[in-house]
């Protein structure tokens, strides 16, 4: 019996294999499209992006214009509803466009050719040209494409037994157009292979966007109820794929969208995408009932509570009639649930899936639950199958692909298929979180595919993920797919172009999971770029290797999770950060990798079926992508080929950065090919991605050869790392800044170290004899201007022609410069009275209230403190408070500067704005975390010194941040 996993790392051919048929193109080889001439690119208008794949430029080849302009040119539409009306409008649109001569609708057939609309419902002739049965089993949208002859005529035939059905036909007509397929043989009949398709939106109601990278948000809650036109192209992008869902606001919600005046702003954007067949939902805070209706409780079990969402439930299907029901994310990274009352996920699930059972809504509860490292892997297993059979039946547990968080390499869900009376759906990241977000191509078909294609065994072999979650396993009533968006205000929707590809991907499996990547790639380059042949095979190739690639140089072998947040940053996920994640790798000196089995690790493996628990339990059976995720071992133990673990970490980390810059050559080649404007976008993108990949490789590479002290076979190198990368230098003084040199080749070197330093500083160069395997540590001296600034230095080692491994994070520091405090007339280190202090700072405290004689203190409110642990002294602790407070500084007589450090060395930070009697002085922009900023504000003591208050606060809602405060005068800081 197979266990569905493979031994080799290769891809399945059913993740990258062609079929036509898959795609719905049910004609002979002879009847392929036969490919004109494309224009040069200095024919073709300079194109934004914003079409996406729904781009309808007119057919260029003479012969296949003239067959579809006979056989389309007359649309016959005999009524409808609103979502017929949005498929003609598209059809209209798309073929006026694809035809180069206006198409529009009529009700009576011509005695010539023509295309043909609609249900037997409401059309004469959809009720003559298709036969009833052939629409009865479609279900509602399900529809039929197809090339009837009657009367001596040909007509091309879109019907449907619904009007949804009619809608998601006319974009396909649309799509065989596009891609120029034939249509004198078409007869498609499609049904979706699950009713939930889901798009899911981590938007938040300030315009950010949770692992946004295209921007900040198009849902513009200042302005709707008032609509905008992007909203009626975001639904016409959805309905292209099929998607009949949208969740529009993050799974990390306030309760504020189940009241007014969201309410009524959802309701004018749910009256857009009714029109295309999307229904509205919104993820609910579990505390609701506490936090809008003033309740002291959320238990589940309480009569006011039930009550309380009854009447809540009542009140939106009052404004939006179809609304869809909620998503929860529930007892997860600090978020309320059941379980703070002690009940289960069931119970609370249950709780909202009574209320809304009355409207026909689902709830749609997370499986991810993530409150501990140590149980990451087992936690939602664990705490989800005891509750199997006691959900009720409108409610189903969403799973990720992974057990982890959408790394580029987990292995499946073990919860797949371990809920056979539970509905069960699967959530995908369209959004590239931990896969590069919008700067690296990273195609996660292949990898979604795989997850498809896996075969859990828990109800016998063939019981794929895919079948699962297609309801042909289980008896489930509800089931389907949702996809973390990828969508933000960014012209082209997505940040990146080609990051455009995983969207369309994404739902178009969501319709049939059965399709393969390399027949989805085609088909959006077709519809992205045209149908030159060597675009389509340039970025074919481009984006079917893509995952593979930045697998090699990011996470080898099933490693994972090797970014470190800032939690809710944009920049959080995104750079390399072995050594703050060494609770996923489990990296030391003698090996690497996570022992994850039963007989030694902590028991994962036993939560697969036993056929794949015993493949994944053996060192020698394991898949070796998905090793390190599963077995800890030496970095001397040997792969299949016989290469070391080690050694295969410097090959792919090396060959993968390198292969990015093939990438950008292959792209170089579509110079003539593709419009100048996305050409050149795409262009600087893969620069971006090299020198990214460049990061990933040296810092990772220099990490494992540090812990390992095992040289590559093939290469040599000199590495520096600078720890703590995070310190406090003192301006104006001579500061030694610790540089470990190392000596990846095979004889001792003599090094010399230099330290690339901002104008205006002085450093001077470290010389060191470094043996080989072995590491020196040097003191930099290095003097800053006195005043505090924030600045990066890079250490840089050399000896002679030996190469340098200089893009390693590692050989940064960021350095905070303050001035030394017997130059100050305040220098205060903001943070909890528990927290280290810098040397002869003194402590900012909540307790610092100020008092008569006292040189600095609150006034009125005090500010609560945190202590991160993170960072450098400065910076890792802060002050922080949401209301406006007041610090009162005593200033001697004379001008003074106050610089305010603010920041936050994990989560993002809202602006600090700085009042001084009653006058703004400074604000700070809104920072990601790991970000710092000094802000600077002039103030005078007058001629005899006094006292001056300066109000600290922050937009409504918000809170701000203040790390350090440092006043100095103004002819000492001129010194």
């Amino acid at each position: 019996m197979s266990s569905g996993i493979r031994r080799r790392s290769l891809l399945s051919a059913a993740a990258l294999g062609s079929t036509a048929a898959s795609l719905g193109l049910s004609v002979p080889a002879s009847a392929q499209p036969v490919l004109g001439a494309e224009p040069s690119a200095a024919a073709l208008p300079a194109e934004d992006g914003y079409d996406l794949w729904l781009r309808y430029r007119r057919v260029e080849d003479p012969g296949q214009l003239k067959g579809y302009r006979a056989a389309l040119r007359t649309l016959v539409w005999q009524g409808g509803g609103p979502l017929q009306q949005s498929a003609v409008e598209e059809l209209a649109r798309g073929l006026t466009g694809l035809l180069g001569t206006r198409v529009a609708p009529r009700t009576s057939a011509p005695s010539h050719a023509s295309l043909v609309v609609g249900t037997p419902t409401g059309s004469s002739l959809i009720r003559e040209l298709v036969p009833a049965a052939d629409l009865a089993e479609l279900g509602d949208e399900g529809y039929v494409v197809r090339r009837v002859a009657r009367r001596g005529k040909h007509f091309t035939v879109v019907a449907a037994h619904a009007d949804r059905g009619v809608l998601y036909g006319a974009f396909h007509l649309l799509r065989l157009v596009q891609t120029r397929q034939p249509l004198e043989h078409v007869d498609l009949t499609e049904r979706p292979a699950t009713p939930l398709r889901m798009a899911n939106h981590w938007d938040n109601d300030d315009g950010s966007i949770e692992r946004g990278y295209a921007g900040r948000s198009f849902f513009d809650w200042e302005k709707l109820p008032q609509l905008d036109t992007r909203y009626t192209d975001y639904a016409r992008v959805l309905a292209s794929l099929g998607i009949n869902g949208a969740v529009i606001n993050n799974v990390n919600t306030p309760a504020d969208y189940l009241a007014e005046p969201f309410l009524t702003k959802l309701a004018a954007l749910a009256g857009v995408l009714r029109r295309y067949g999307v229904a509205l939902y919104v993820t609910a805070n579990f505390a609701a009932p506490i936090d809008l209706g003033g309740l002291d409780t959320a238990d589940p079990f309480d009569p006011g509570v039930r009550g309380w969402w009854t009447k809540k439930a009542e009140e939106i299907y009052g404004k939006i009639e179809d609304f869809g029901g909620f998503l929860v994310k529930a007892n997860s990274e600090g978020r309320p649930g059941p379980l703070d009352y002690g009940r289960t996920h069931a119970d609370g699930a249950n709780l909202l899936a009574g209320a809304l059972r009355p409207y026909g809504g689902i709830v749609m509860w997370r499986a991810f639950v993530h409150d501990s490292d140590e149980r990451w892997d087992r936690q939602a297993y664990l705490d989800f199958t005891p509750l199997d059979g006691k959900f009720a039946d409108n409610a189903v547990v969403q799973i990720k692909n992974g057990p982890i968080d959408f790394q580029v390499r987990e292995p499946a869900h073990p919860l797949f298929g371990s809920l056979p009376h539970t509905n069960s759906m699967i959530e995908l990241q369209v959004t590239q979180e931990y896969t590069g977000h919008a700067t690296h191509l990273c195609y996660l078909v292949p990898q979604w595919k795989e997850v498809l294609d896996f075969d859990t065994l828990k109800a016998g072999e063939g019981s794929t993920v895919a079948r699962v979650v297609t309801g042909r396993v289980h008896s489930y009533t509800h089931f389907g797919f949702a996809g973390v968006m990828n969508f933000g205000d960014a012209r082209n929707w997505t940040g990146s172009h080609l990051a455009a590809a995983n969207t369309h991907g994404y739902g178009r499996l969501a319709w049939n999971p059965d399709l393969s990547a390399q027949d989805l790639a085609a088909e959006w380059i077709r519809m992205t770029f045209g149908n030159d042949p060597q675009v389509i095979e340039t970025v074919s190739a481009l984006l079917l290797d893509s995952w593979r690639t930045y697998e090699d140089y990011t996470s080898p072998l099933g490693t994972g999770y090797l970014t470190h947040p800032p939690d809710a940053s944009v920049a959080g996920h995104f750079d390399p950060s072995p050594t703050t994640t060494t609770q996923f790798h489990k990296s030391d000196r003698a090996g690497i990798g996570y022992d994850r089995t039963a007989a030694t690790g902590n028991g994962y493996t036993e939560l697969y079926a036993p056929t794949t628990r015993d493949v994944y339990e053996s060192l020698e059976n394991c898949p070796e992508e998905l090793l390190l995720f599963l077995h800890h071992v030496p970095y001397t133990h040997r792969l299949e080929r016989g290469t070391t673990v080690i050694q295969h970490i410097y090959d792919t980390h090396f060959s993968g950065a390198a292969r990015v810059a093939d990438m950008r050559t292959d792209w170089e080649g579509l110079r003539r090919r593709v419009d100048h404007r996305r050409f050149a976008d795409v262009h600087r993108q893969f620069g971006e991605q090299i020198t990214e990949a460049a990061r990933w490789r040296d810092t990772l590479v220099a990490y494992w050869f540090d812990l390992s002290r095992i040289r590559d076979e093939r290469r040599a190198w000199l590495q520096a790392i600078v720890a703590p990368a995070d310190t406090v230098l003192l301006g104006g003084e001579r500061n030694g800044l610790p540089v470990q040199v190392l000596n990846a080749t095979g004889s001792g070197l003599r090094t010399v170290t230099t330290l690339d330093v901002p104008e205006g500083w002085r450093s001077e160069d470290a010389a060191a004899y470094v043996a080989s395997r072995e590491g020196e540590t040097v003191k930099m001296p290095v003097v800053p201007p006195p005043t505090p600034a924030l600045a990066t230095l890079h250490a840089r080692p050399r000896s002679g022609a030996v190469p340098v491994l200089d893009a390693s994070l590692r050989s940064l520091a960021k350095a905070v410069v303050v001035p030394p405090a017997a130059r100050c007339v305040h220098a205060l280190d903001a943070g909890p009275d528990s927290a280290p202090l810098l040397k002869d700072y003194t402590r900012l405290s909540p307790s610092s209230g100020w008092h008569e004689g006292a040189g600095f203190g609150w006034v009125g409110n005090t500010p609560d403190a945190t202590d991160t642990g993170l960072f450098d002294v400065v910076r890792r602790d802060y002050v922080r408070d949401s209301a406006p407070t007041v610090l009162r500084l005593r200033l001697p007589a004379g001008p003074c500067t106050a610089h305010l450090l603010t920041g936050d060395p994990n989560t993002l930070n809202r602006s600090l704005i700085v009042r001084v009697d009653g006058i703004e002085k400074a604000r700070s922009e809104q920072l990601d975390g790991r970000e710092f900023t000094w802000l600077r504000i002039p103030l005078d003591g007058g001629s005899s010194g006094r006292e001056v208050d300066l109000e600290l606060s922050a937009k409504e809602d918000e809170t701000w941040h203040l790390s350090a405060c440092v006043v100095v005068a103004d002819d000492q800081r001129r010194a």
